[in-house]
């Protein structure tokens, strides 16, 4: 299920400028960015089986983004400060 979302929805959307505010992220993933963090959450599934990753971003030198997984798995999932 997770790989699904990333490749049907998180890519696409990251292409089109979600991570720069350009276009919105899907609503259907609830990406949004933890509180005093770098961090953000997805969540591709609220129901059996939970899905839930974070994840953040980092910027080449090419200037380019880099996307760094941090957690995949279930809505245990959160950041220690």
């Amino acid at each position: 299920m997770f790989k699904d979302a990333v490749y049907k929805y998180f890519l696409p959307a990251i292409e089109q400028g979600a991570h720069t505010g350009r276009v919105p992220w899907p609503a259907r993933l609830r990406v949004h960015k933890l509180t005093d963090t770098d961090v953000y959450s997805l969540t591709w599934n609220f129901t059996s089986p939970d899905g839930r990753a974070t994840f953040r971003f980092e910027t080449a030198d090419d200037g380019e983004p880099v996307l760094l997984w941090r957690r995949v798995g279930d809505h245990s999932i959160y950041h220690h400060p």
